[in-house]
């Protein structure tokens, strides 16, 4: 498996596209805005995207896609002496993870990416031209088929970044890294094992202490502060989906015991385990009506 669709299922995707709508003459759309990595099809007609508090202004025609991976102030609206008759339709969606890494993977990419439909390789312009076909019709299941395309649409933005060297920090920069990717692949395949920054930095081929500058400067976190996010992930799934204990949930990530386990959990998701066991359990009570 390469190392980009690795990650992918680390930080298990979903997209949401949660506005679909179909503009005529002079119009602005400013919604409430979703705080969260979000994406602008234009699939037909055309409109202007207006940035910030300064209403930097950028010009969109069919099949033009505007990403924010991080927040930023922004709306949509008609160009300037529309025709009454001149027709927009707008696509619009959220990326959710289910990982707490995928903050530092949107931190190292650019803040907005505008991709030209008129620019774009053959790859995602077919893309792009199933997710306007499935936006202009109704058809049966077309809600999960939209949200499926534009999962799509995300990993070849990353595709993108990669391409031209967008990602000087992150995840995929490290990835990207031949010394880094190494290590940074070894905890993602066995992340109970007893990993210190001294073995880290062998498979590195590096020194301890260049190993550690040189990941914290590339992941934006350090070597072991990336692993105890990466052990939390899997427990905090092994806990919803097996209903596992906290002591077995405390060896899946890799905790001698129960006690250091609970804190480092809480540590990243603000309450302890015990509490996410309780919610389940509570859950399983209203389904069977126990």
């Amino acid at each position: 498996m390469d190392n980009l669709s690795l990650l992918m299922r680390q930080l298990h995707l979903e997209t949401r596209v949660f506005h679909r709508s179909t503009h005529c003459g002079t119009w602005a759309l400013d919604a409430e805005y979703e705080r969260k990595a979000m994406f602008h099809l234009v699939a037909a007609g055309n409109c202007v995207m207006q940035i910030g508090r300064a209403h930097h202004e950028v010009a969109l025609a069919a099949g033009d896609t505007v990403m924010f991976l991080r927040p930023a102030e922004h709306r949509v609206i008609s160009v300037r002496d529309a025709k009454d008759n001149a027709t927009t339709l707008l696509l619009c969606g959220y990326f959710e993870f289910g990982s707490p890494l995928a903050e530092v993977l949107l931190a190292a990419l650019p803040a907005q990416i505008v991709m030209r439909g008129s620019t774009k390789g053959d790859e995602v312009a077919s893309l792009l031209t199933l997710i306007m076909d499935e936006a202009s019709g109704d058809a049966p299941g077309a809600a999960t088929v939209l949200d499926k395309l534009s999962d799509a649409l995300f990993i070849h933005v990353l595709r993108h970044c990669l391409q031209h060297e967008q990602v000087p920090r992150g995840i995929l920069g490290a990835l990207a890294d031949p010394k880094l990717s190494p290590p940074l692949l070894a905890m993602h395949g066995n992340i109970a094992a007893d990993w210190s920054v001294g073995k880290l930095a062998g498979l590195a081929h590096m020194s301890r202490a260049t190993f550690a500058r040189n990941f914290a400067g590339t992941v934006g976190v350090a070597p072991m502060a990336y692993l105890t996010q990466l052990r939390m992930q899997s427990a905090h799934e092994a806990l919803i989906n097996e209903r596992l204990t906290l002591a077995q949930a405390s060896e899946v990530a890799g905790y001698a015991t129960e006690a250091a386990f609970s804190r480092a959990f809480k540590r990243i998701y603000g309450f302890p385990p015990g509490a996410l066991r309780g919610r389940n359990e509570e859950a399983l009570r209203i389904r069977t009506g126990a």
